[in-house]
């Protein structure tokens, strides 16, 4: 064999090899982005299920009080108890921005448990 002849079958080789390792990056670049499309545009927004299975009798309940509100949208409630009874409760909520929602909220909250107005603290629930 000639070395050229062997030249040009190292040549091959290489391209070959060349070849198949660009497949390989092609292939597991298009796994990436089908991945990245599919947690992005495919990825059930269930924020309040997790949370909701949690919550207890009482905060399940003041949730579905409070969604009755106008203007309160989405609500989502944690109500911190001491031995004295509840502490604080912390509410949020799609409307929490509203002044009058807010209000209604605080109101509300501190009817259903008993507890102090100045003890119930309201926040907007992220997009």
């Amino acid at each position: 064999m000639s070395n050229n002849q062997t030249a040009s079958r190292s040549r091959k080789r290489g391209e070959k090899s060349s070849r198949f390792r660009d497949v390989l990056l092609l292939s597991a670049l298009a796994l990436l982005l089908i991945f990245a499309v599919w947690k992005i545009f495919y990825t059930d927004d269930k924020r309040e299920t997790p949370t909701m299975a949690n919550a207890s009798e009482s905060e399940q309940k003041l949730c579905a009080l409070l969604e009755e509100i106008e203007g309160v949208g989405k609500v989502n409630v944690m109500i911190c108890e001491g031995e004295d009874g509840v502490e604080s409760v912390v509410v949020v909520c799609e409307g929490a921005n509203d002044l009058l929602v807010n209000m209604n909220i605080r109101e509300a909250v501190a009817a259903a448990l008993g507890t102090d107005e100045k003890s119930v603290r309201i926040y907007l629930m992220k997009e």
